[in-house]
């Protein structure tokens, strides 16, 4: 039976158009299914790993009365450390003297400040003693540990004594982490004591995890020679995983959860996601997108959605029209901005986020704030800021999204960097919906912008070219002068903190025409100073000026050592060892 004809009471033109609705609702069915049936994924089947070893060692830190309850609760076999670190939770409760009885074998040890570190397998704690001094806890339990973990790994360097889980019961966590590491359980009361104590007990033997991450330290833009930079993947990481050592930006593999944000947040590609990378997923989107509209399917709607949302998105989507298409990934934030207008250059007309209540407050604020960053792009690219935003399905069933036609821009997979990625695909939407020109005011802290530079106070000493990360500044090369390219600055301001003039200012925004982004900009450009001898450009012709006013009164550079600030450096050397070779004597007032 036709839509049409269990429509008797309606219009002939609006029964017409519920029924090609209710017909391009089951075209769009049909291709969801196929295209999610045929498009592949081509992730790593055998990723790099991460190693857990647990032999069971728990530590149990608190309240005396509490960890005595909990050690007294405990699955059989498993004989725990206690360390006293507060008060007694309650001294009025009717069992206290019966869990002081069944776990009267055990000892409590007292330490004040305590101070943990370390993931499962790895936990060390220190604390002060009796006498003021910070001890190590393991240490004093278990002085003689060194042991090989499995019989078959003799060659195994013994390690250094641990605790393998911990179990706190204090009033304030001992890791004040969003997500604190795997092996460590905190219990601010006693409800499902037994359960959750069993299930970290659980947590023995030898685990393995994806490395999540890939790490280029030479894309980093952190610091360069002692100039502080960028530090967006510091701020956003609820493991607290990254740590700068040594003026590098380092990543604990063991501590990182995959959350995905320090990726997202990080402008030049040094941090990128490895499960999968960009270019694979990348890859994805644009197949499955394809295979969509392949099949018949029209205006499909990209919903990114990691595992941990995957339940609560499939029963939101039986609530959706069919162009919804699931993309599930590890974790929501994997997937950052290059990925979302890439999708939308490859025909999708809609992006989606899909956070759950659940998602750490540091990874929703990165989300956001990209996604403020992307409705400023959108509007250069003159599209509607609805395009892309987070999901929520109760608006979504009542409000359309903004020019719902979308068609495929590109033909191939984007594999550049991130910023490549980003900027080929705005380019692209950028053309065909004929975008604005004048440039766009962008976010705080939005790794897209120029410099602005006062001529007169620069003296072209390319301080900022030594410590720019991207190469957006950089020398001309044959003659003394500044160049600037806006599309590659990520406004690390290592630029301005490195100029000894204060001559150049971070001016946060985005130019929209591709040309004018991509163009060599001349900043500062003047006559090169040549050396009296041999003849060789040196310098900027103004700094050494400026050199010579500012020395002309000092006793040290008069008469032939004034000549030599206006020789190369090599000439300025050999006219310095002419005069001591021709009077030997003089080198004894050296």
């Amino acid at each position: 039976m036709s839509t049409e004809q269990t429509l008797p009471n309606l219009s002939p033109n609006l029964a017409s158009n519920l029924a090609h609705g209710a017909g391009a609702a089951e075209h769009n069915a049909r291709a969801r299914a196929y295209a999610l049936q045929h498009t592949v994924k081509t992730d790593n089947l055998i990723p790099a790993t991460v190693s857990y070893r647990s032999q069971g060692r728990l530590l149990l830190v608190g309240p005396e009365d509490r960890i005595r309850r909990a050690a007294s609760q405990l699955p059989a076999g498993v004989k725990p450390t206690l360390l006293v670190t507060e008060a007694v939770h309650d001294a009025e409760a009717a069992d206290l003297e019966a869990i002081f009885d069944a776990t009267a074998s055990l000892a409590a040890l007292t330490l004040r400040e305590p101070s943990l570190t370390g993931y499962l397998g790895q936990f060390q704690l220190t604390g002060l003693n009796g006498q003021g001094e910070r001890v190590n806890l393991a240490a004093l339990c278990f002085p003689q540990q060194g042991f090989p973990h499995q019989a078959a790994a003799v060659s195994e360097q013994p390690r250094e004594p641990h605790f393998d889980l911990v179990a706190d019961l204090g009033r304030a966590p001992l890791f004040a982490l969003e997500r604190p590491p795997v092996g460590y359980l905190h219990l601010s009361d006693d409800q499902g004591l037994v359960e959750r104590l069993a299930e970290l007990c659980a947590l023995t033997g030898i685990f393995d995890k994806p490395r999540y991450f890939r790490l280029d330290p030479e894309a980093c833009a952190f610091t360069a020679r002692g100039v502080p930079g960028c530090s967006r993947c510091l701020d956003v990481c609820p493991t607290d995983a990254l740590k700068p050592i040594n003026g590098r930006i380092q990543i604990d593999p063991h501590l990182c959860q995959g959350f995905g944000s320090c990726a997202s947040a990080c402008p030049t590609g040094a941090i990128a996601y490895h499960q999968p990378d960009a270019n694979t997923s990348g890859d994805y989107l644009l197949r499955l997108l394809k295979h969509y509209r392949e099949a018949g399917g029209d205006a499909p709607r990209l919903l990114i959605a990691g595992e941990n949302e995957r339940e609560w998105v499939e029963a939101e989507l039986t609530r959706l029209p069919a162009n919804w298409l699931p993309v599930w990934v590890e974790e929501s934030a994997s997937l950052g901005i290059e990925s979302w207008f890439a999708a939308l250059a490859y025909g999708a007309s809609a992006v989606r986020i899909a956070l759950g209540d659940d998602a750490p407050a540091s990874v929703r604020a990165l989300v956001e704030r990209e996604l403020a960053s992307a409705a400023v792009l959108l509007a250069g690219a003159g599209l509607a800021a609805d395009r892309i935003a987070l999901f929520n399905p109760d608006a979504e069933q009542d409000k359309p999204i903004s020019g719902e036609s979308a068609v495929a821009l590109l033909e191939k997979p984007l594999k550049g960097d991130k910023r490549e990625n980003l900027f080929a695909a705005f380019d692209a939407l950028w053309q065909a919906n004929e975008g604005r020109s004048e440039p766009l005011a962008v976010p705080h802290g939005a790794p897209y912008g120029s410099v602005e530079l006062k001529e007169a106070d620069c003296t072209l000493c390319m301080g900022c070219v030594a410590v720019c990360p991207s190469r957006a500044l950089h020398a001309v090369g044959h003659t003394p002068g500044l160049n600037f390219i806006e599309q590659d600055c990520i406004q690390c301001g290592m630029c301005e903190k490195a100029c000894p003039e204060q001559a150049i200012v971070l001016v946060p925004r985005l130019q929209p025409v591709p040309e004018a982004r991509r163009a060599v900009q001349s900043l500062k450009a003047e006559e090169a100073a040549c050396c009296i001898r041999c003849s060789k450009p040196f310098a900027p012709a103004s700094m050494i000026r400026r050199i010579q006013q500012k020395l002309a009164g000092h006793s040290h550079f008069q008469n032939e050592a004034a000549q030599r600030l206006l020789m190369c450096e090599d000439c300025r050397v050999k006219d310095v060892f002419a005069a001591l070779a021709a009077d030997p004597v003089s080198q004894l007032k050296v």
